[in-house]
């Protein structure tokens, strides 16, 4: 069999593979990965590419390569959920970085982050000031989160005395001038509610409607651009 043949189809076997296994290990974004996750994804990937390019290794042998290091990180997540000594030993802690408005060196020495580098993550926080901050914490998979103080926060409902209700999940019940039948059974309403919440909107026929949602328990409809004609 020529090589080239035999690489594209240890390639394709070795997709097949990770895509089974990536169901099996769970989703997360790459900035939800704590390190031990980061390090075991990067393993994976290039145990699965040296299997699938390297001929002269046997495809077994990277099929069981894949399979330990993947089993391994469903152990890891299965024991961290059950234990949390073991969570904190292998994940690590959040760490204080800024404590009632003021940096906190220790909490930078065991994060090894410089000021500018605080700077820089609150920052892509939206704070620009650090007058602003209350608590910073740096949470286990690098991420800063920031808590301003009262008189920073923005304003809502509660704190200005108003009354506030939720109104549920938005829901999309019209996609493409087609109706979302169980969407619009899960947001409590039915086929004569829409048609009456369409009329008052100026809409006849829901085919001229691009996208409506049920917000708050009223309806946003989003109309298709009229079509040129000539």
């Amino acid at each position: 069999m020529p090589e080239t043949l035999l690489v594209f189809i240890r390639s394709v076997l070795a997709f097949v593979w990770l895509f089974f296994l990536t169901r099996l290990v769970g989703r997360k974004q790459v900035s939800e990965l704590s390190f031990t996750e980061y390090v075991v994804g990067i393993t994976i990937g290039s145990i699965a590419a040296q299997a699938s390019t390297d001929p002269q290794n046997r495809f077994l042998d990277g099929v069981v390569g894949v399979a330990v290091w993947a089993l391994a990180a469903v152990g890891l997540s299965y024991v961290q959920l059950k234990s949390k000594a073991a969570r904190k030993f292998i994940e690590g802690e959040p760490i204080v970085v800024i404590a009632r408005g003021k940096i906190s060196k220790q909490g930078l020495r065991q994060a090894r982050l410089s000021t500018s580098e605080l700077m820089d993550l609150l920052r892509q926080r939206d704070v620009f000031d650090l007058q602003q901050v209350d608590w910073a914490l740096l949470e286990t998979d690098g991420q800063l989160t920031v808590l301003k103080k009262p008189e920073y926060q923005p304003l809502t409902p509660k704190t200005a005395g108003l009354p506030s209700e939720s109104g549920g999940l938005p829901r999309v019940v019209v996609a493409d001038g087609e109706v979302l039948t169980d969407a619009l059974r899960a947001a409590g309403k039915d086929r004569t509610w829409l048609q009456r919440e369409l009329a008052r909107e100026g809409v006849d026929d829901v085919r001229e409607v691009m996208l409506a949602q049920v917000v708050d328990n009223r309806l946003h409809v989003y109309r298709r651009a009229p079509s040129r004609k000539g």
